[in-house]
């Protein structure tokens, strides 16, 4: 434990907030952890001159002897009493106010009853009850010296960095977790539901490193009418006499939270709260909704993505139709903690990686080409023609689409089981495997998925846009399945609509789907996959990069956001837009499957930015580790990635940038690599003079042109004349050289048109 602030108290003014010991706790990835919190006046605030019921000094039922009048809970006098039969210990005794006992709100017997046989460490325990001649019933709950959220919020916006500046706003989510599980208790016991009813910040007290839900009295069936707050009451609550009375549901209780949530933050306070501001419905760059939100916050705002996922998870709690809230506290919880872990990350820089309750993980990179070896239709021009594409070319939006990340299948469904055995295979084979299940949501889903995957190979075979037309009508037999009614708040259907949009090239479309479902799942790490894809597209660089590091950070593992990243440096450029593309690829740890394709990515990355010798040397060695450390064994890819290292040595020695003397300097340096090197197929062997760099280089284009011929493209021979055509462009001239105009054998037609099966 490291204490915030030392052991100095800066002392707040008369008017200021309650001032208290603040110790931080350790930085881990425990979503629920709470600073310890100690009041500088252990004895609480005594209220103001107000007439109170009863005295200093009288004793209740024998045993409780009144020390002072604490204040007002919603529905009675709260006073600190010491327990003369227990060890003098300090208890609360609550009484009910005469003006609350108005017919159908109960009494504290009720209350007492109520609260017998709950048991929960986020709710204060009931003690004991009895009844005074004067004040009539009382309970006995234990005395909680702590502050309540309200006194919270205050002490942080006094001094933000007792709490951590940016960190305050992990610990408003660690508050929202802790009362969840209390709300959860009380909406899952058996028989009738309980609500709590009249949740808001002074009715949550931090206690120590924990809290506790106070003023139990507002508890009662869900249905039943109880008292409520303004502002923090949900606008679907009817009002009933007396006034501020309402009967509550649970998703009633979780607006209530949000609202407490908001408040605590920031998000929800004032004139010009997030309600107002529309609670960032876009994340544009420099959007100034964002920085008007950051202007608002408690404490200073978190970085990046953080504050937008923040508000949104917190709006969703807080939505005006019950039906578009978080349908149980466990979905809640879900989302919230998603949204802890990408604030940790984003402020620490650090992991923390927990699986998606949601979506499984895709096996696909989202790479483009920038994770895998040069293909051979990138040297089909003439040298000196037109360039190829560069390094940070998106995958096209057809192959995103068919590689975004898939739902979990609901567990409800008739054929979870065998949906969740499902493995990733070829789409045509699941069609047929799958066709004679009977039909239900999640099949329909999934079958919407597999066409839109037969569709996006078809486009590559013939050139020609994807049919959807056959996923379409799956989508719709989905929704038919759900109900047009629930299909409305059911995100997995824009998540689908956002995924044949996609396929079919409108991109807006597919953003405004994708940017529903953040809405919805703003904890979930897919949308923003999506959503950073739909930016590249729409050439929206800065706003791509926010959603990325969101997801790598959390997850390095994730390819697609490491790669994601690195297009979005090197398209946004600036100073070194290569060391931070190189950076997030290096970020891919060793156990990833996307290891190789981030580390072939490094070298790539290098190799285009290499303009000196020692960019040059950064390359080789990258290159060097690529084939003896990062597993890339493809020997036909291991020649095509030298044919690029050496490409761009031979271009840098031609302009006089890299000079004999610095060329001898980078062989003999690969040489050592060379004899440290344990797989001998992976050693370079770069060569000392500009002559063997040459040699080495014609003869990397004749292999690549014997790969084109035996590849089935269309445009094989093309692609294999123009290789041969480098090769002797590149190669130094002999004394006895003699260019052989003749085809070589590899490219010369077979009798009967075909090449033998062994040569394909």
């Amino acid at each position: 434990m490291t204490a915030s602030s030392g052991p100095l108290f800066v002392m707040p003014p008369p008017d200021g907030p309650r001032d208290a010991w603040v110790t931080l706790p350790d930085e881990g990835p425990d979503p629920t952890a709470l600073p310890e919190v100690r009041p500088r006046d252990d004895r609480g605030r005594a209220e103001g001159p107000v007439e109170a019921a009863l005295e200093q000094g009288e004793l209740l039922a024998g045993q409780y002897q009144v020390v002072r009048r604490l204040g007002r809970g919603g529905m009675g006098d709260v006073y600190l009493a010491l327990d003369r039969k227990v060890d003098d210990r300090e208890v609360a005794v609550k009484t009910l106010r005469p003006e609350q006992l108005a017919p159908g709100l109960g009494s504290l017997e009720d209350e007492r009853q109520a609260f017998a046989d709950l048991h929960h460490e986020g709710i204060i325990p009931v003690f004991n009850y009895g009844r005074h001649a004067r004040v009539g019933p009382f309970l006995v709950l234990p005395y909680v010296d702590g502050l309540n959220l309200d006194e919270i919020r205050a002490l942080a916006l006094h001094d933000p960095d007792r709490f951590g500046g940016a960190r305050f706003h992990e610990f408003v989510l660690a508050y929202g977790l802790r009362v969840l599980s209390a709300l959860d208790h009380l909406h899952a016991r058996p028989g009738p539901r309980k609500v709590y009813g009249d949740l808001k910040p002074q009715n949550v007290m931090h206690d120590g490193a924990t809290t506790k839900v106070i003023d139990v009295g507002s508890i009662r069936e869900e249905g039943a009418p109880g008292l409520t707050t303004e502002g923090f009451r949900a606008p679907n609550v009817p009002l009933a006499p007396p006034a501020l009375s309402g009967a509550s549901a649970p998703r009633d209780d979780l607006f209530s939270l949000g609202e407490t949530l908001r408040t605590l933050s920031g998000l929800g306070f004032g004139p010009h709260s997030l309600a107002e501001l529309g609670a960032l419905d876009r994340m544009h760059d420099g959007d100034p909704v964002t920085a008007q939100a950051a202007a608002l916050t408690t404490t200073p705002a978190p970085e990046g993505l953080g504050l937008v996922s923040l508000a949104r998870a917190l709006r969703r709690a807080t939505r005006p139709e019950p039906a578009e809230r978080y349908a149980d506290a466990d979905e809640m919880a879900d989302q919230l903690r998603g949204v802890f872990r990408e604030l940790r990350s984003l402020r620490t820089g650090q992991e923390t990686f927990e699986p998606s309750p949601l979506f499984m993980q895709s096996p696909y990179a989202l790479d483009g080409a920038l994770g895998v070896a040069p293909v051979l239709p990138r040297w089909a021009t003439p040298a000196g023609g037109v360039p190829p594409a560069p390094l940070h070319e998106p995958p096209s939006a057809a192959d995103a689409a068919a590689r975004l990340p898939v739902p979990r299948p609901d567990p409800h469904d008739a054929h979870h089981d065998g949906l969740s055995r499902l493995a990733d295979a070829d789409p045509a084979a699941l069609l047929q495997h799958t066709g004679d299940w009977r039909d239900s949501p999640e099949v329909r889903l999934l079958r919407c998925r597999l066409r839109l995957r037969v569709a996006v190979r078809a486009e590559r075979a013939e050139g020609e846009g994807p049919d959807l037309a056959s996923a379409a009508e799956e989508l719709r037999g989905a929704v038919d399945g759900i109900g047009r009614e629930l299909s409305r708040h059911d995100w997995r259907i824009d998540w689908h609509r956002g995924l044949l949009d996609l396929a079919a090239g409108d991109v807006a479309s597919a953003r405004d789907y994708f940017d529903q479902v953040y809405g919805a799942i703003p904890g979930e790490y897919a949308p923003k996959l999506a959503l950073g894809h739909c930016a590249e597209r729409l050439g929206h660089w800065h706003e791509a990069l926010t959603f990325y590091e969101a997801v790598r950070l959390r997850n390095p593992s994730l390819g697609s956001a490491a790669f994601g990243a690195a297009r979005a440096r090197l398209a946004l450029g600036g100073a070194t837009p290569d060391a931070h593309a190189i950076e997030a690829l290096d970020a891919v740890p060793q156990h990833s499957r996307h290891r190789t394709g981030a580390r072939t990515a490094t070298v790539r990355v290098a190799v285009g930015y290499a303009t000196t010798a020692d960019g040059l040397r950064t390359a080789l060695t990258r290159l060097a580790r690529l084939f003896n450390e990062h597993g890339l064994t493809d020997e036909q890819a291991r020649v095509r990635m030298k044919a690029e290292v050496w490409e761009a040595a031979q271009r840098l020695v031609a302009d006089g940038t890299v000079g004999a003397e610095a060329l001898g300097r980078l062989s003999e340096a690969a040489a050592r690599r060379d004899q440290d090197a344990r797989d001998v197929g992976g050693r370079l062997e770069f060569p000392d003079e500009d002559i063997t760099l040459r040699r080495q280089l014609s003869q990397f284009y004749r292999a690549l042109a014997r790969q084109a011929a035996r590849s089935d493209s269309p445009h094989a021979e093309a692609v294999a004349e123009r290789l041969l055509d480098r090769a002797y462009l590149v190669r130094p001239l002999g004394l006895w050289h003699r260019r052989d105009r003749s085809r070589p054998p590899f490219l010369r037609p077979w009798p009967t048109g075909r090449r033998p099966a062994a040569d394909r």
